[in-house]
């Protein structure tokens, strides 16, 4: 993702109609219909970036029905330095 695009995961809302997150940003909004997010999308964009010239294209992504949104678990966990190293024996039993 370049600093020309922005990327939204959108989904529905659980109290209906639909919101959309960017990512790597702090740009949250809502709407009752799609059409309307992505003008909503748009206004915040143009809000969020305030006196730029340029605004970022918009992609709008649907979310996956369960999991996380890309860079959501930021923070909670390290890559070790050697991405190769053999993985703590608490980790490698989640996976069996």
């Amino acid at each position: 993702m370049s600093d020309t695009e922005i990327l939204f995961s959108f989904q529905k809302s659980p109290e209906g109609g639909y919101e959309a997150r960017a990512i790597g940003h702090s740009i949250f909004t809502q709407a009752e219909t799609m059409d309307k997010l992505r003008a909503n999308v748009k206004e915040a964009v143009a809000r969020h970036f305030g006196g730029s010239k340029t605004l970022p294209s918009i992609r709008l992504v649907k979310a996956r029905a369960k999991g996380r949104i890309l860079g959501s678990a930021e923070g909670e966990f390290v890559v070790p330095d050697d991405f190769n190293d053999p993985l703590p024996k608490e980790i490698e039993d989640l996976f069996w």
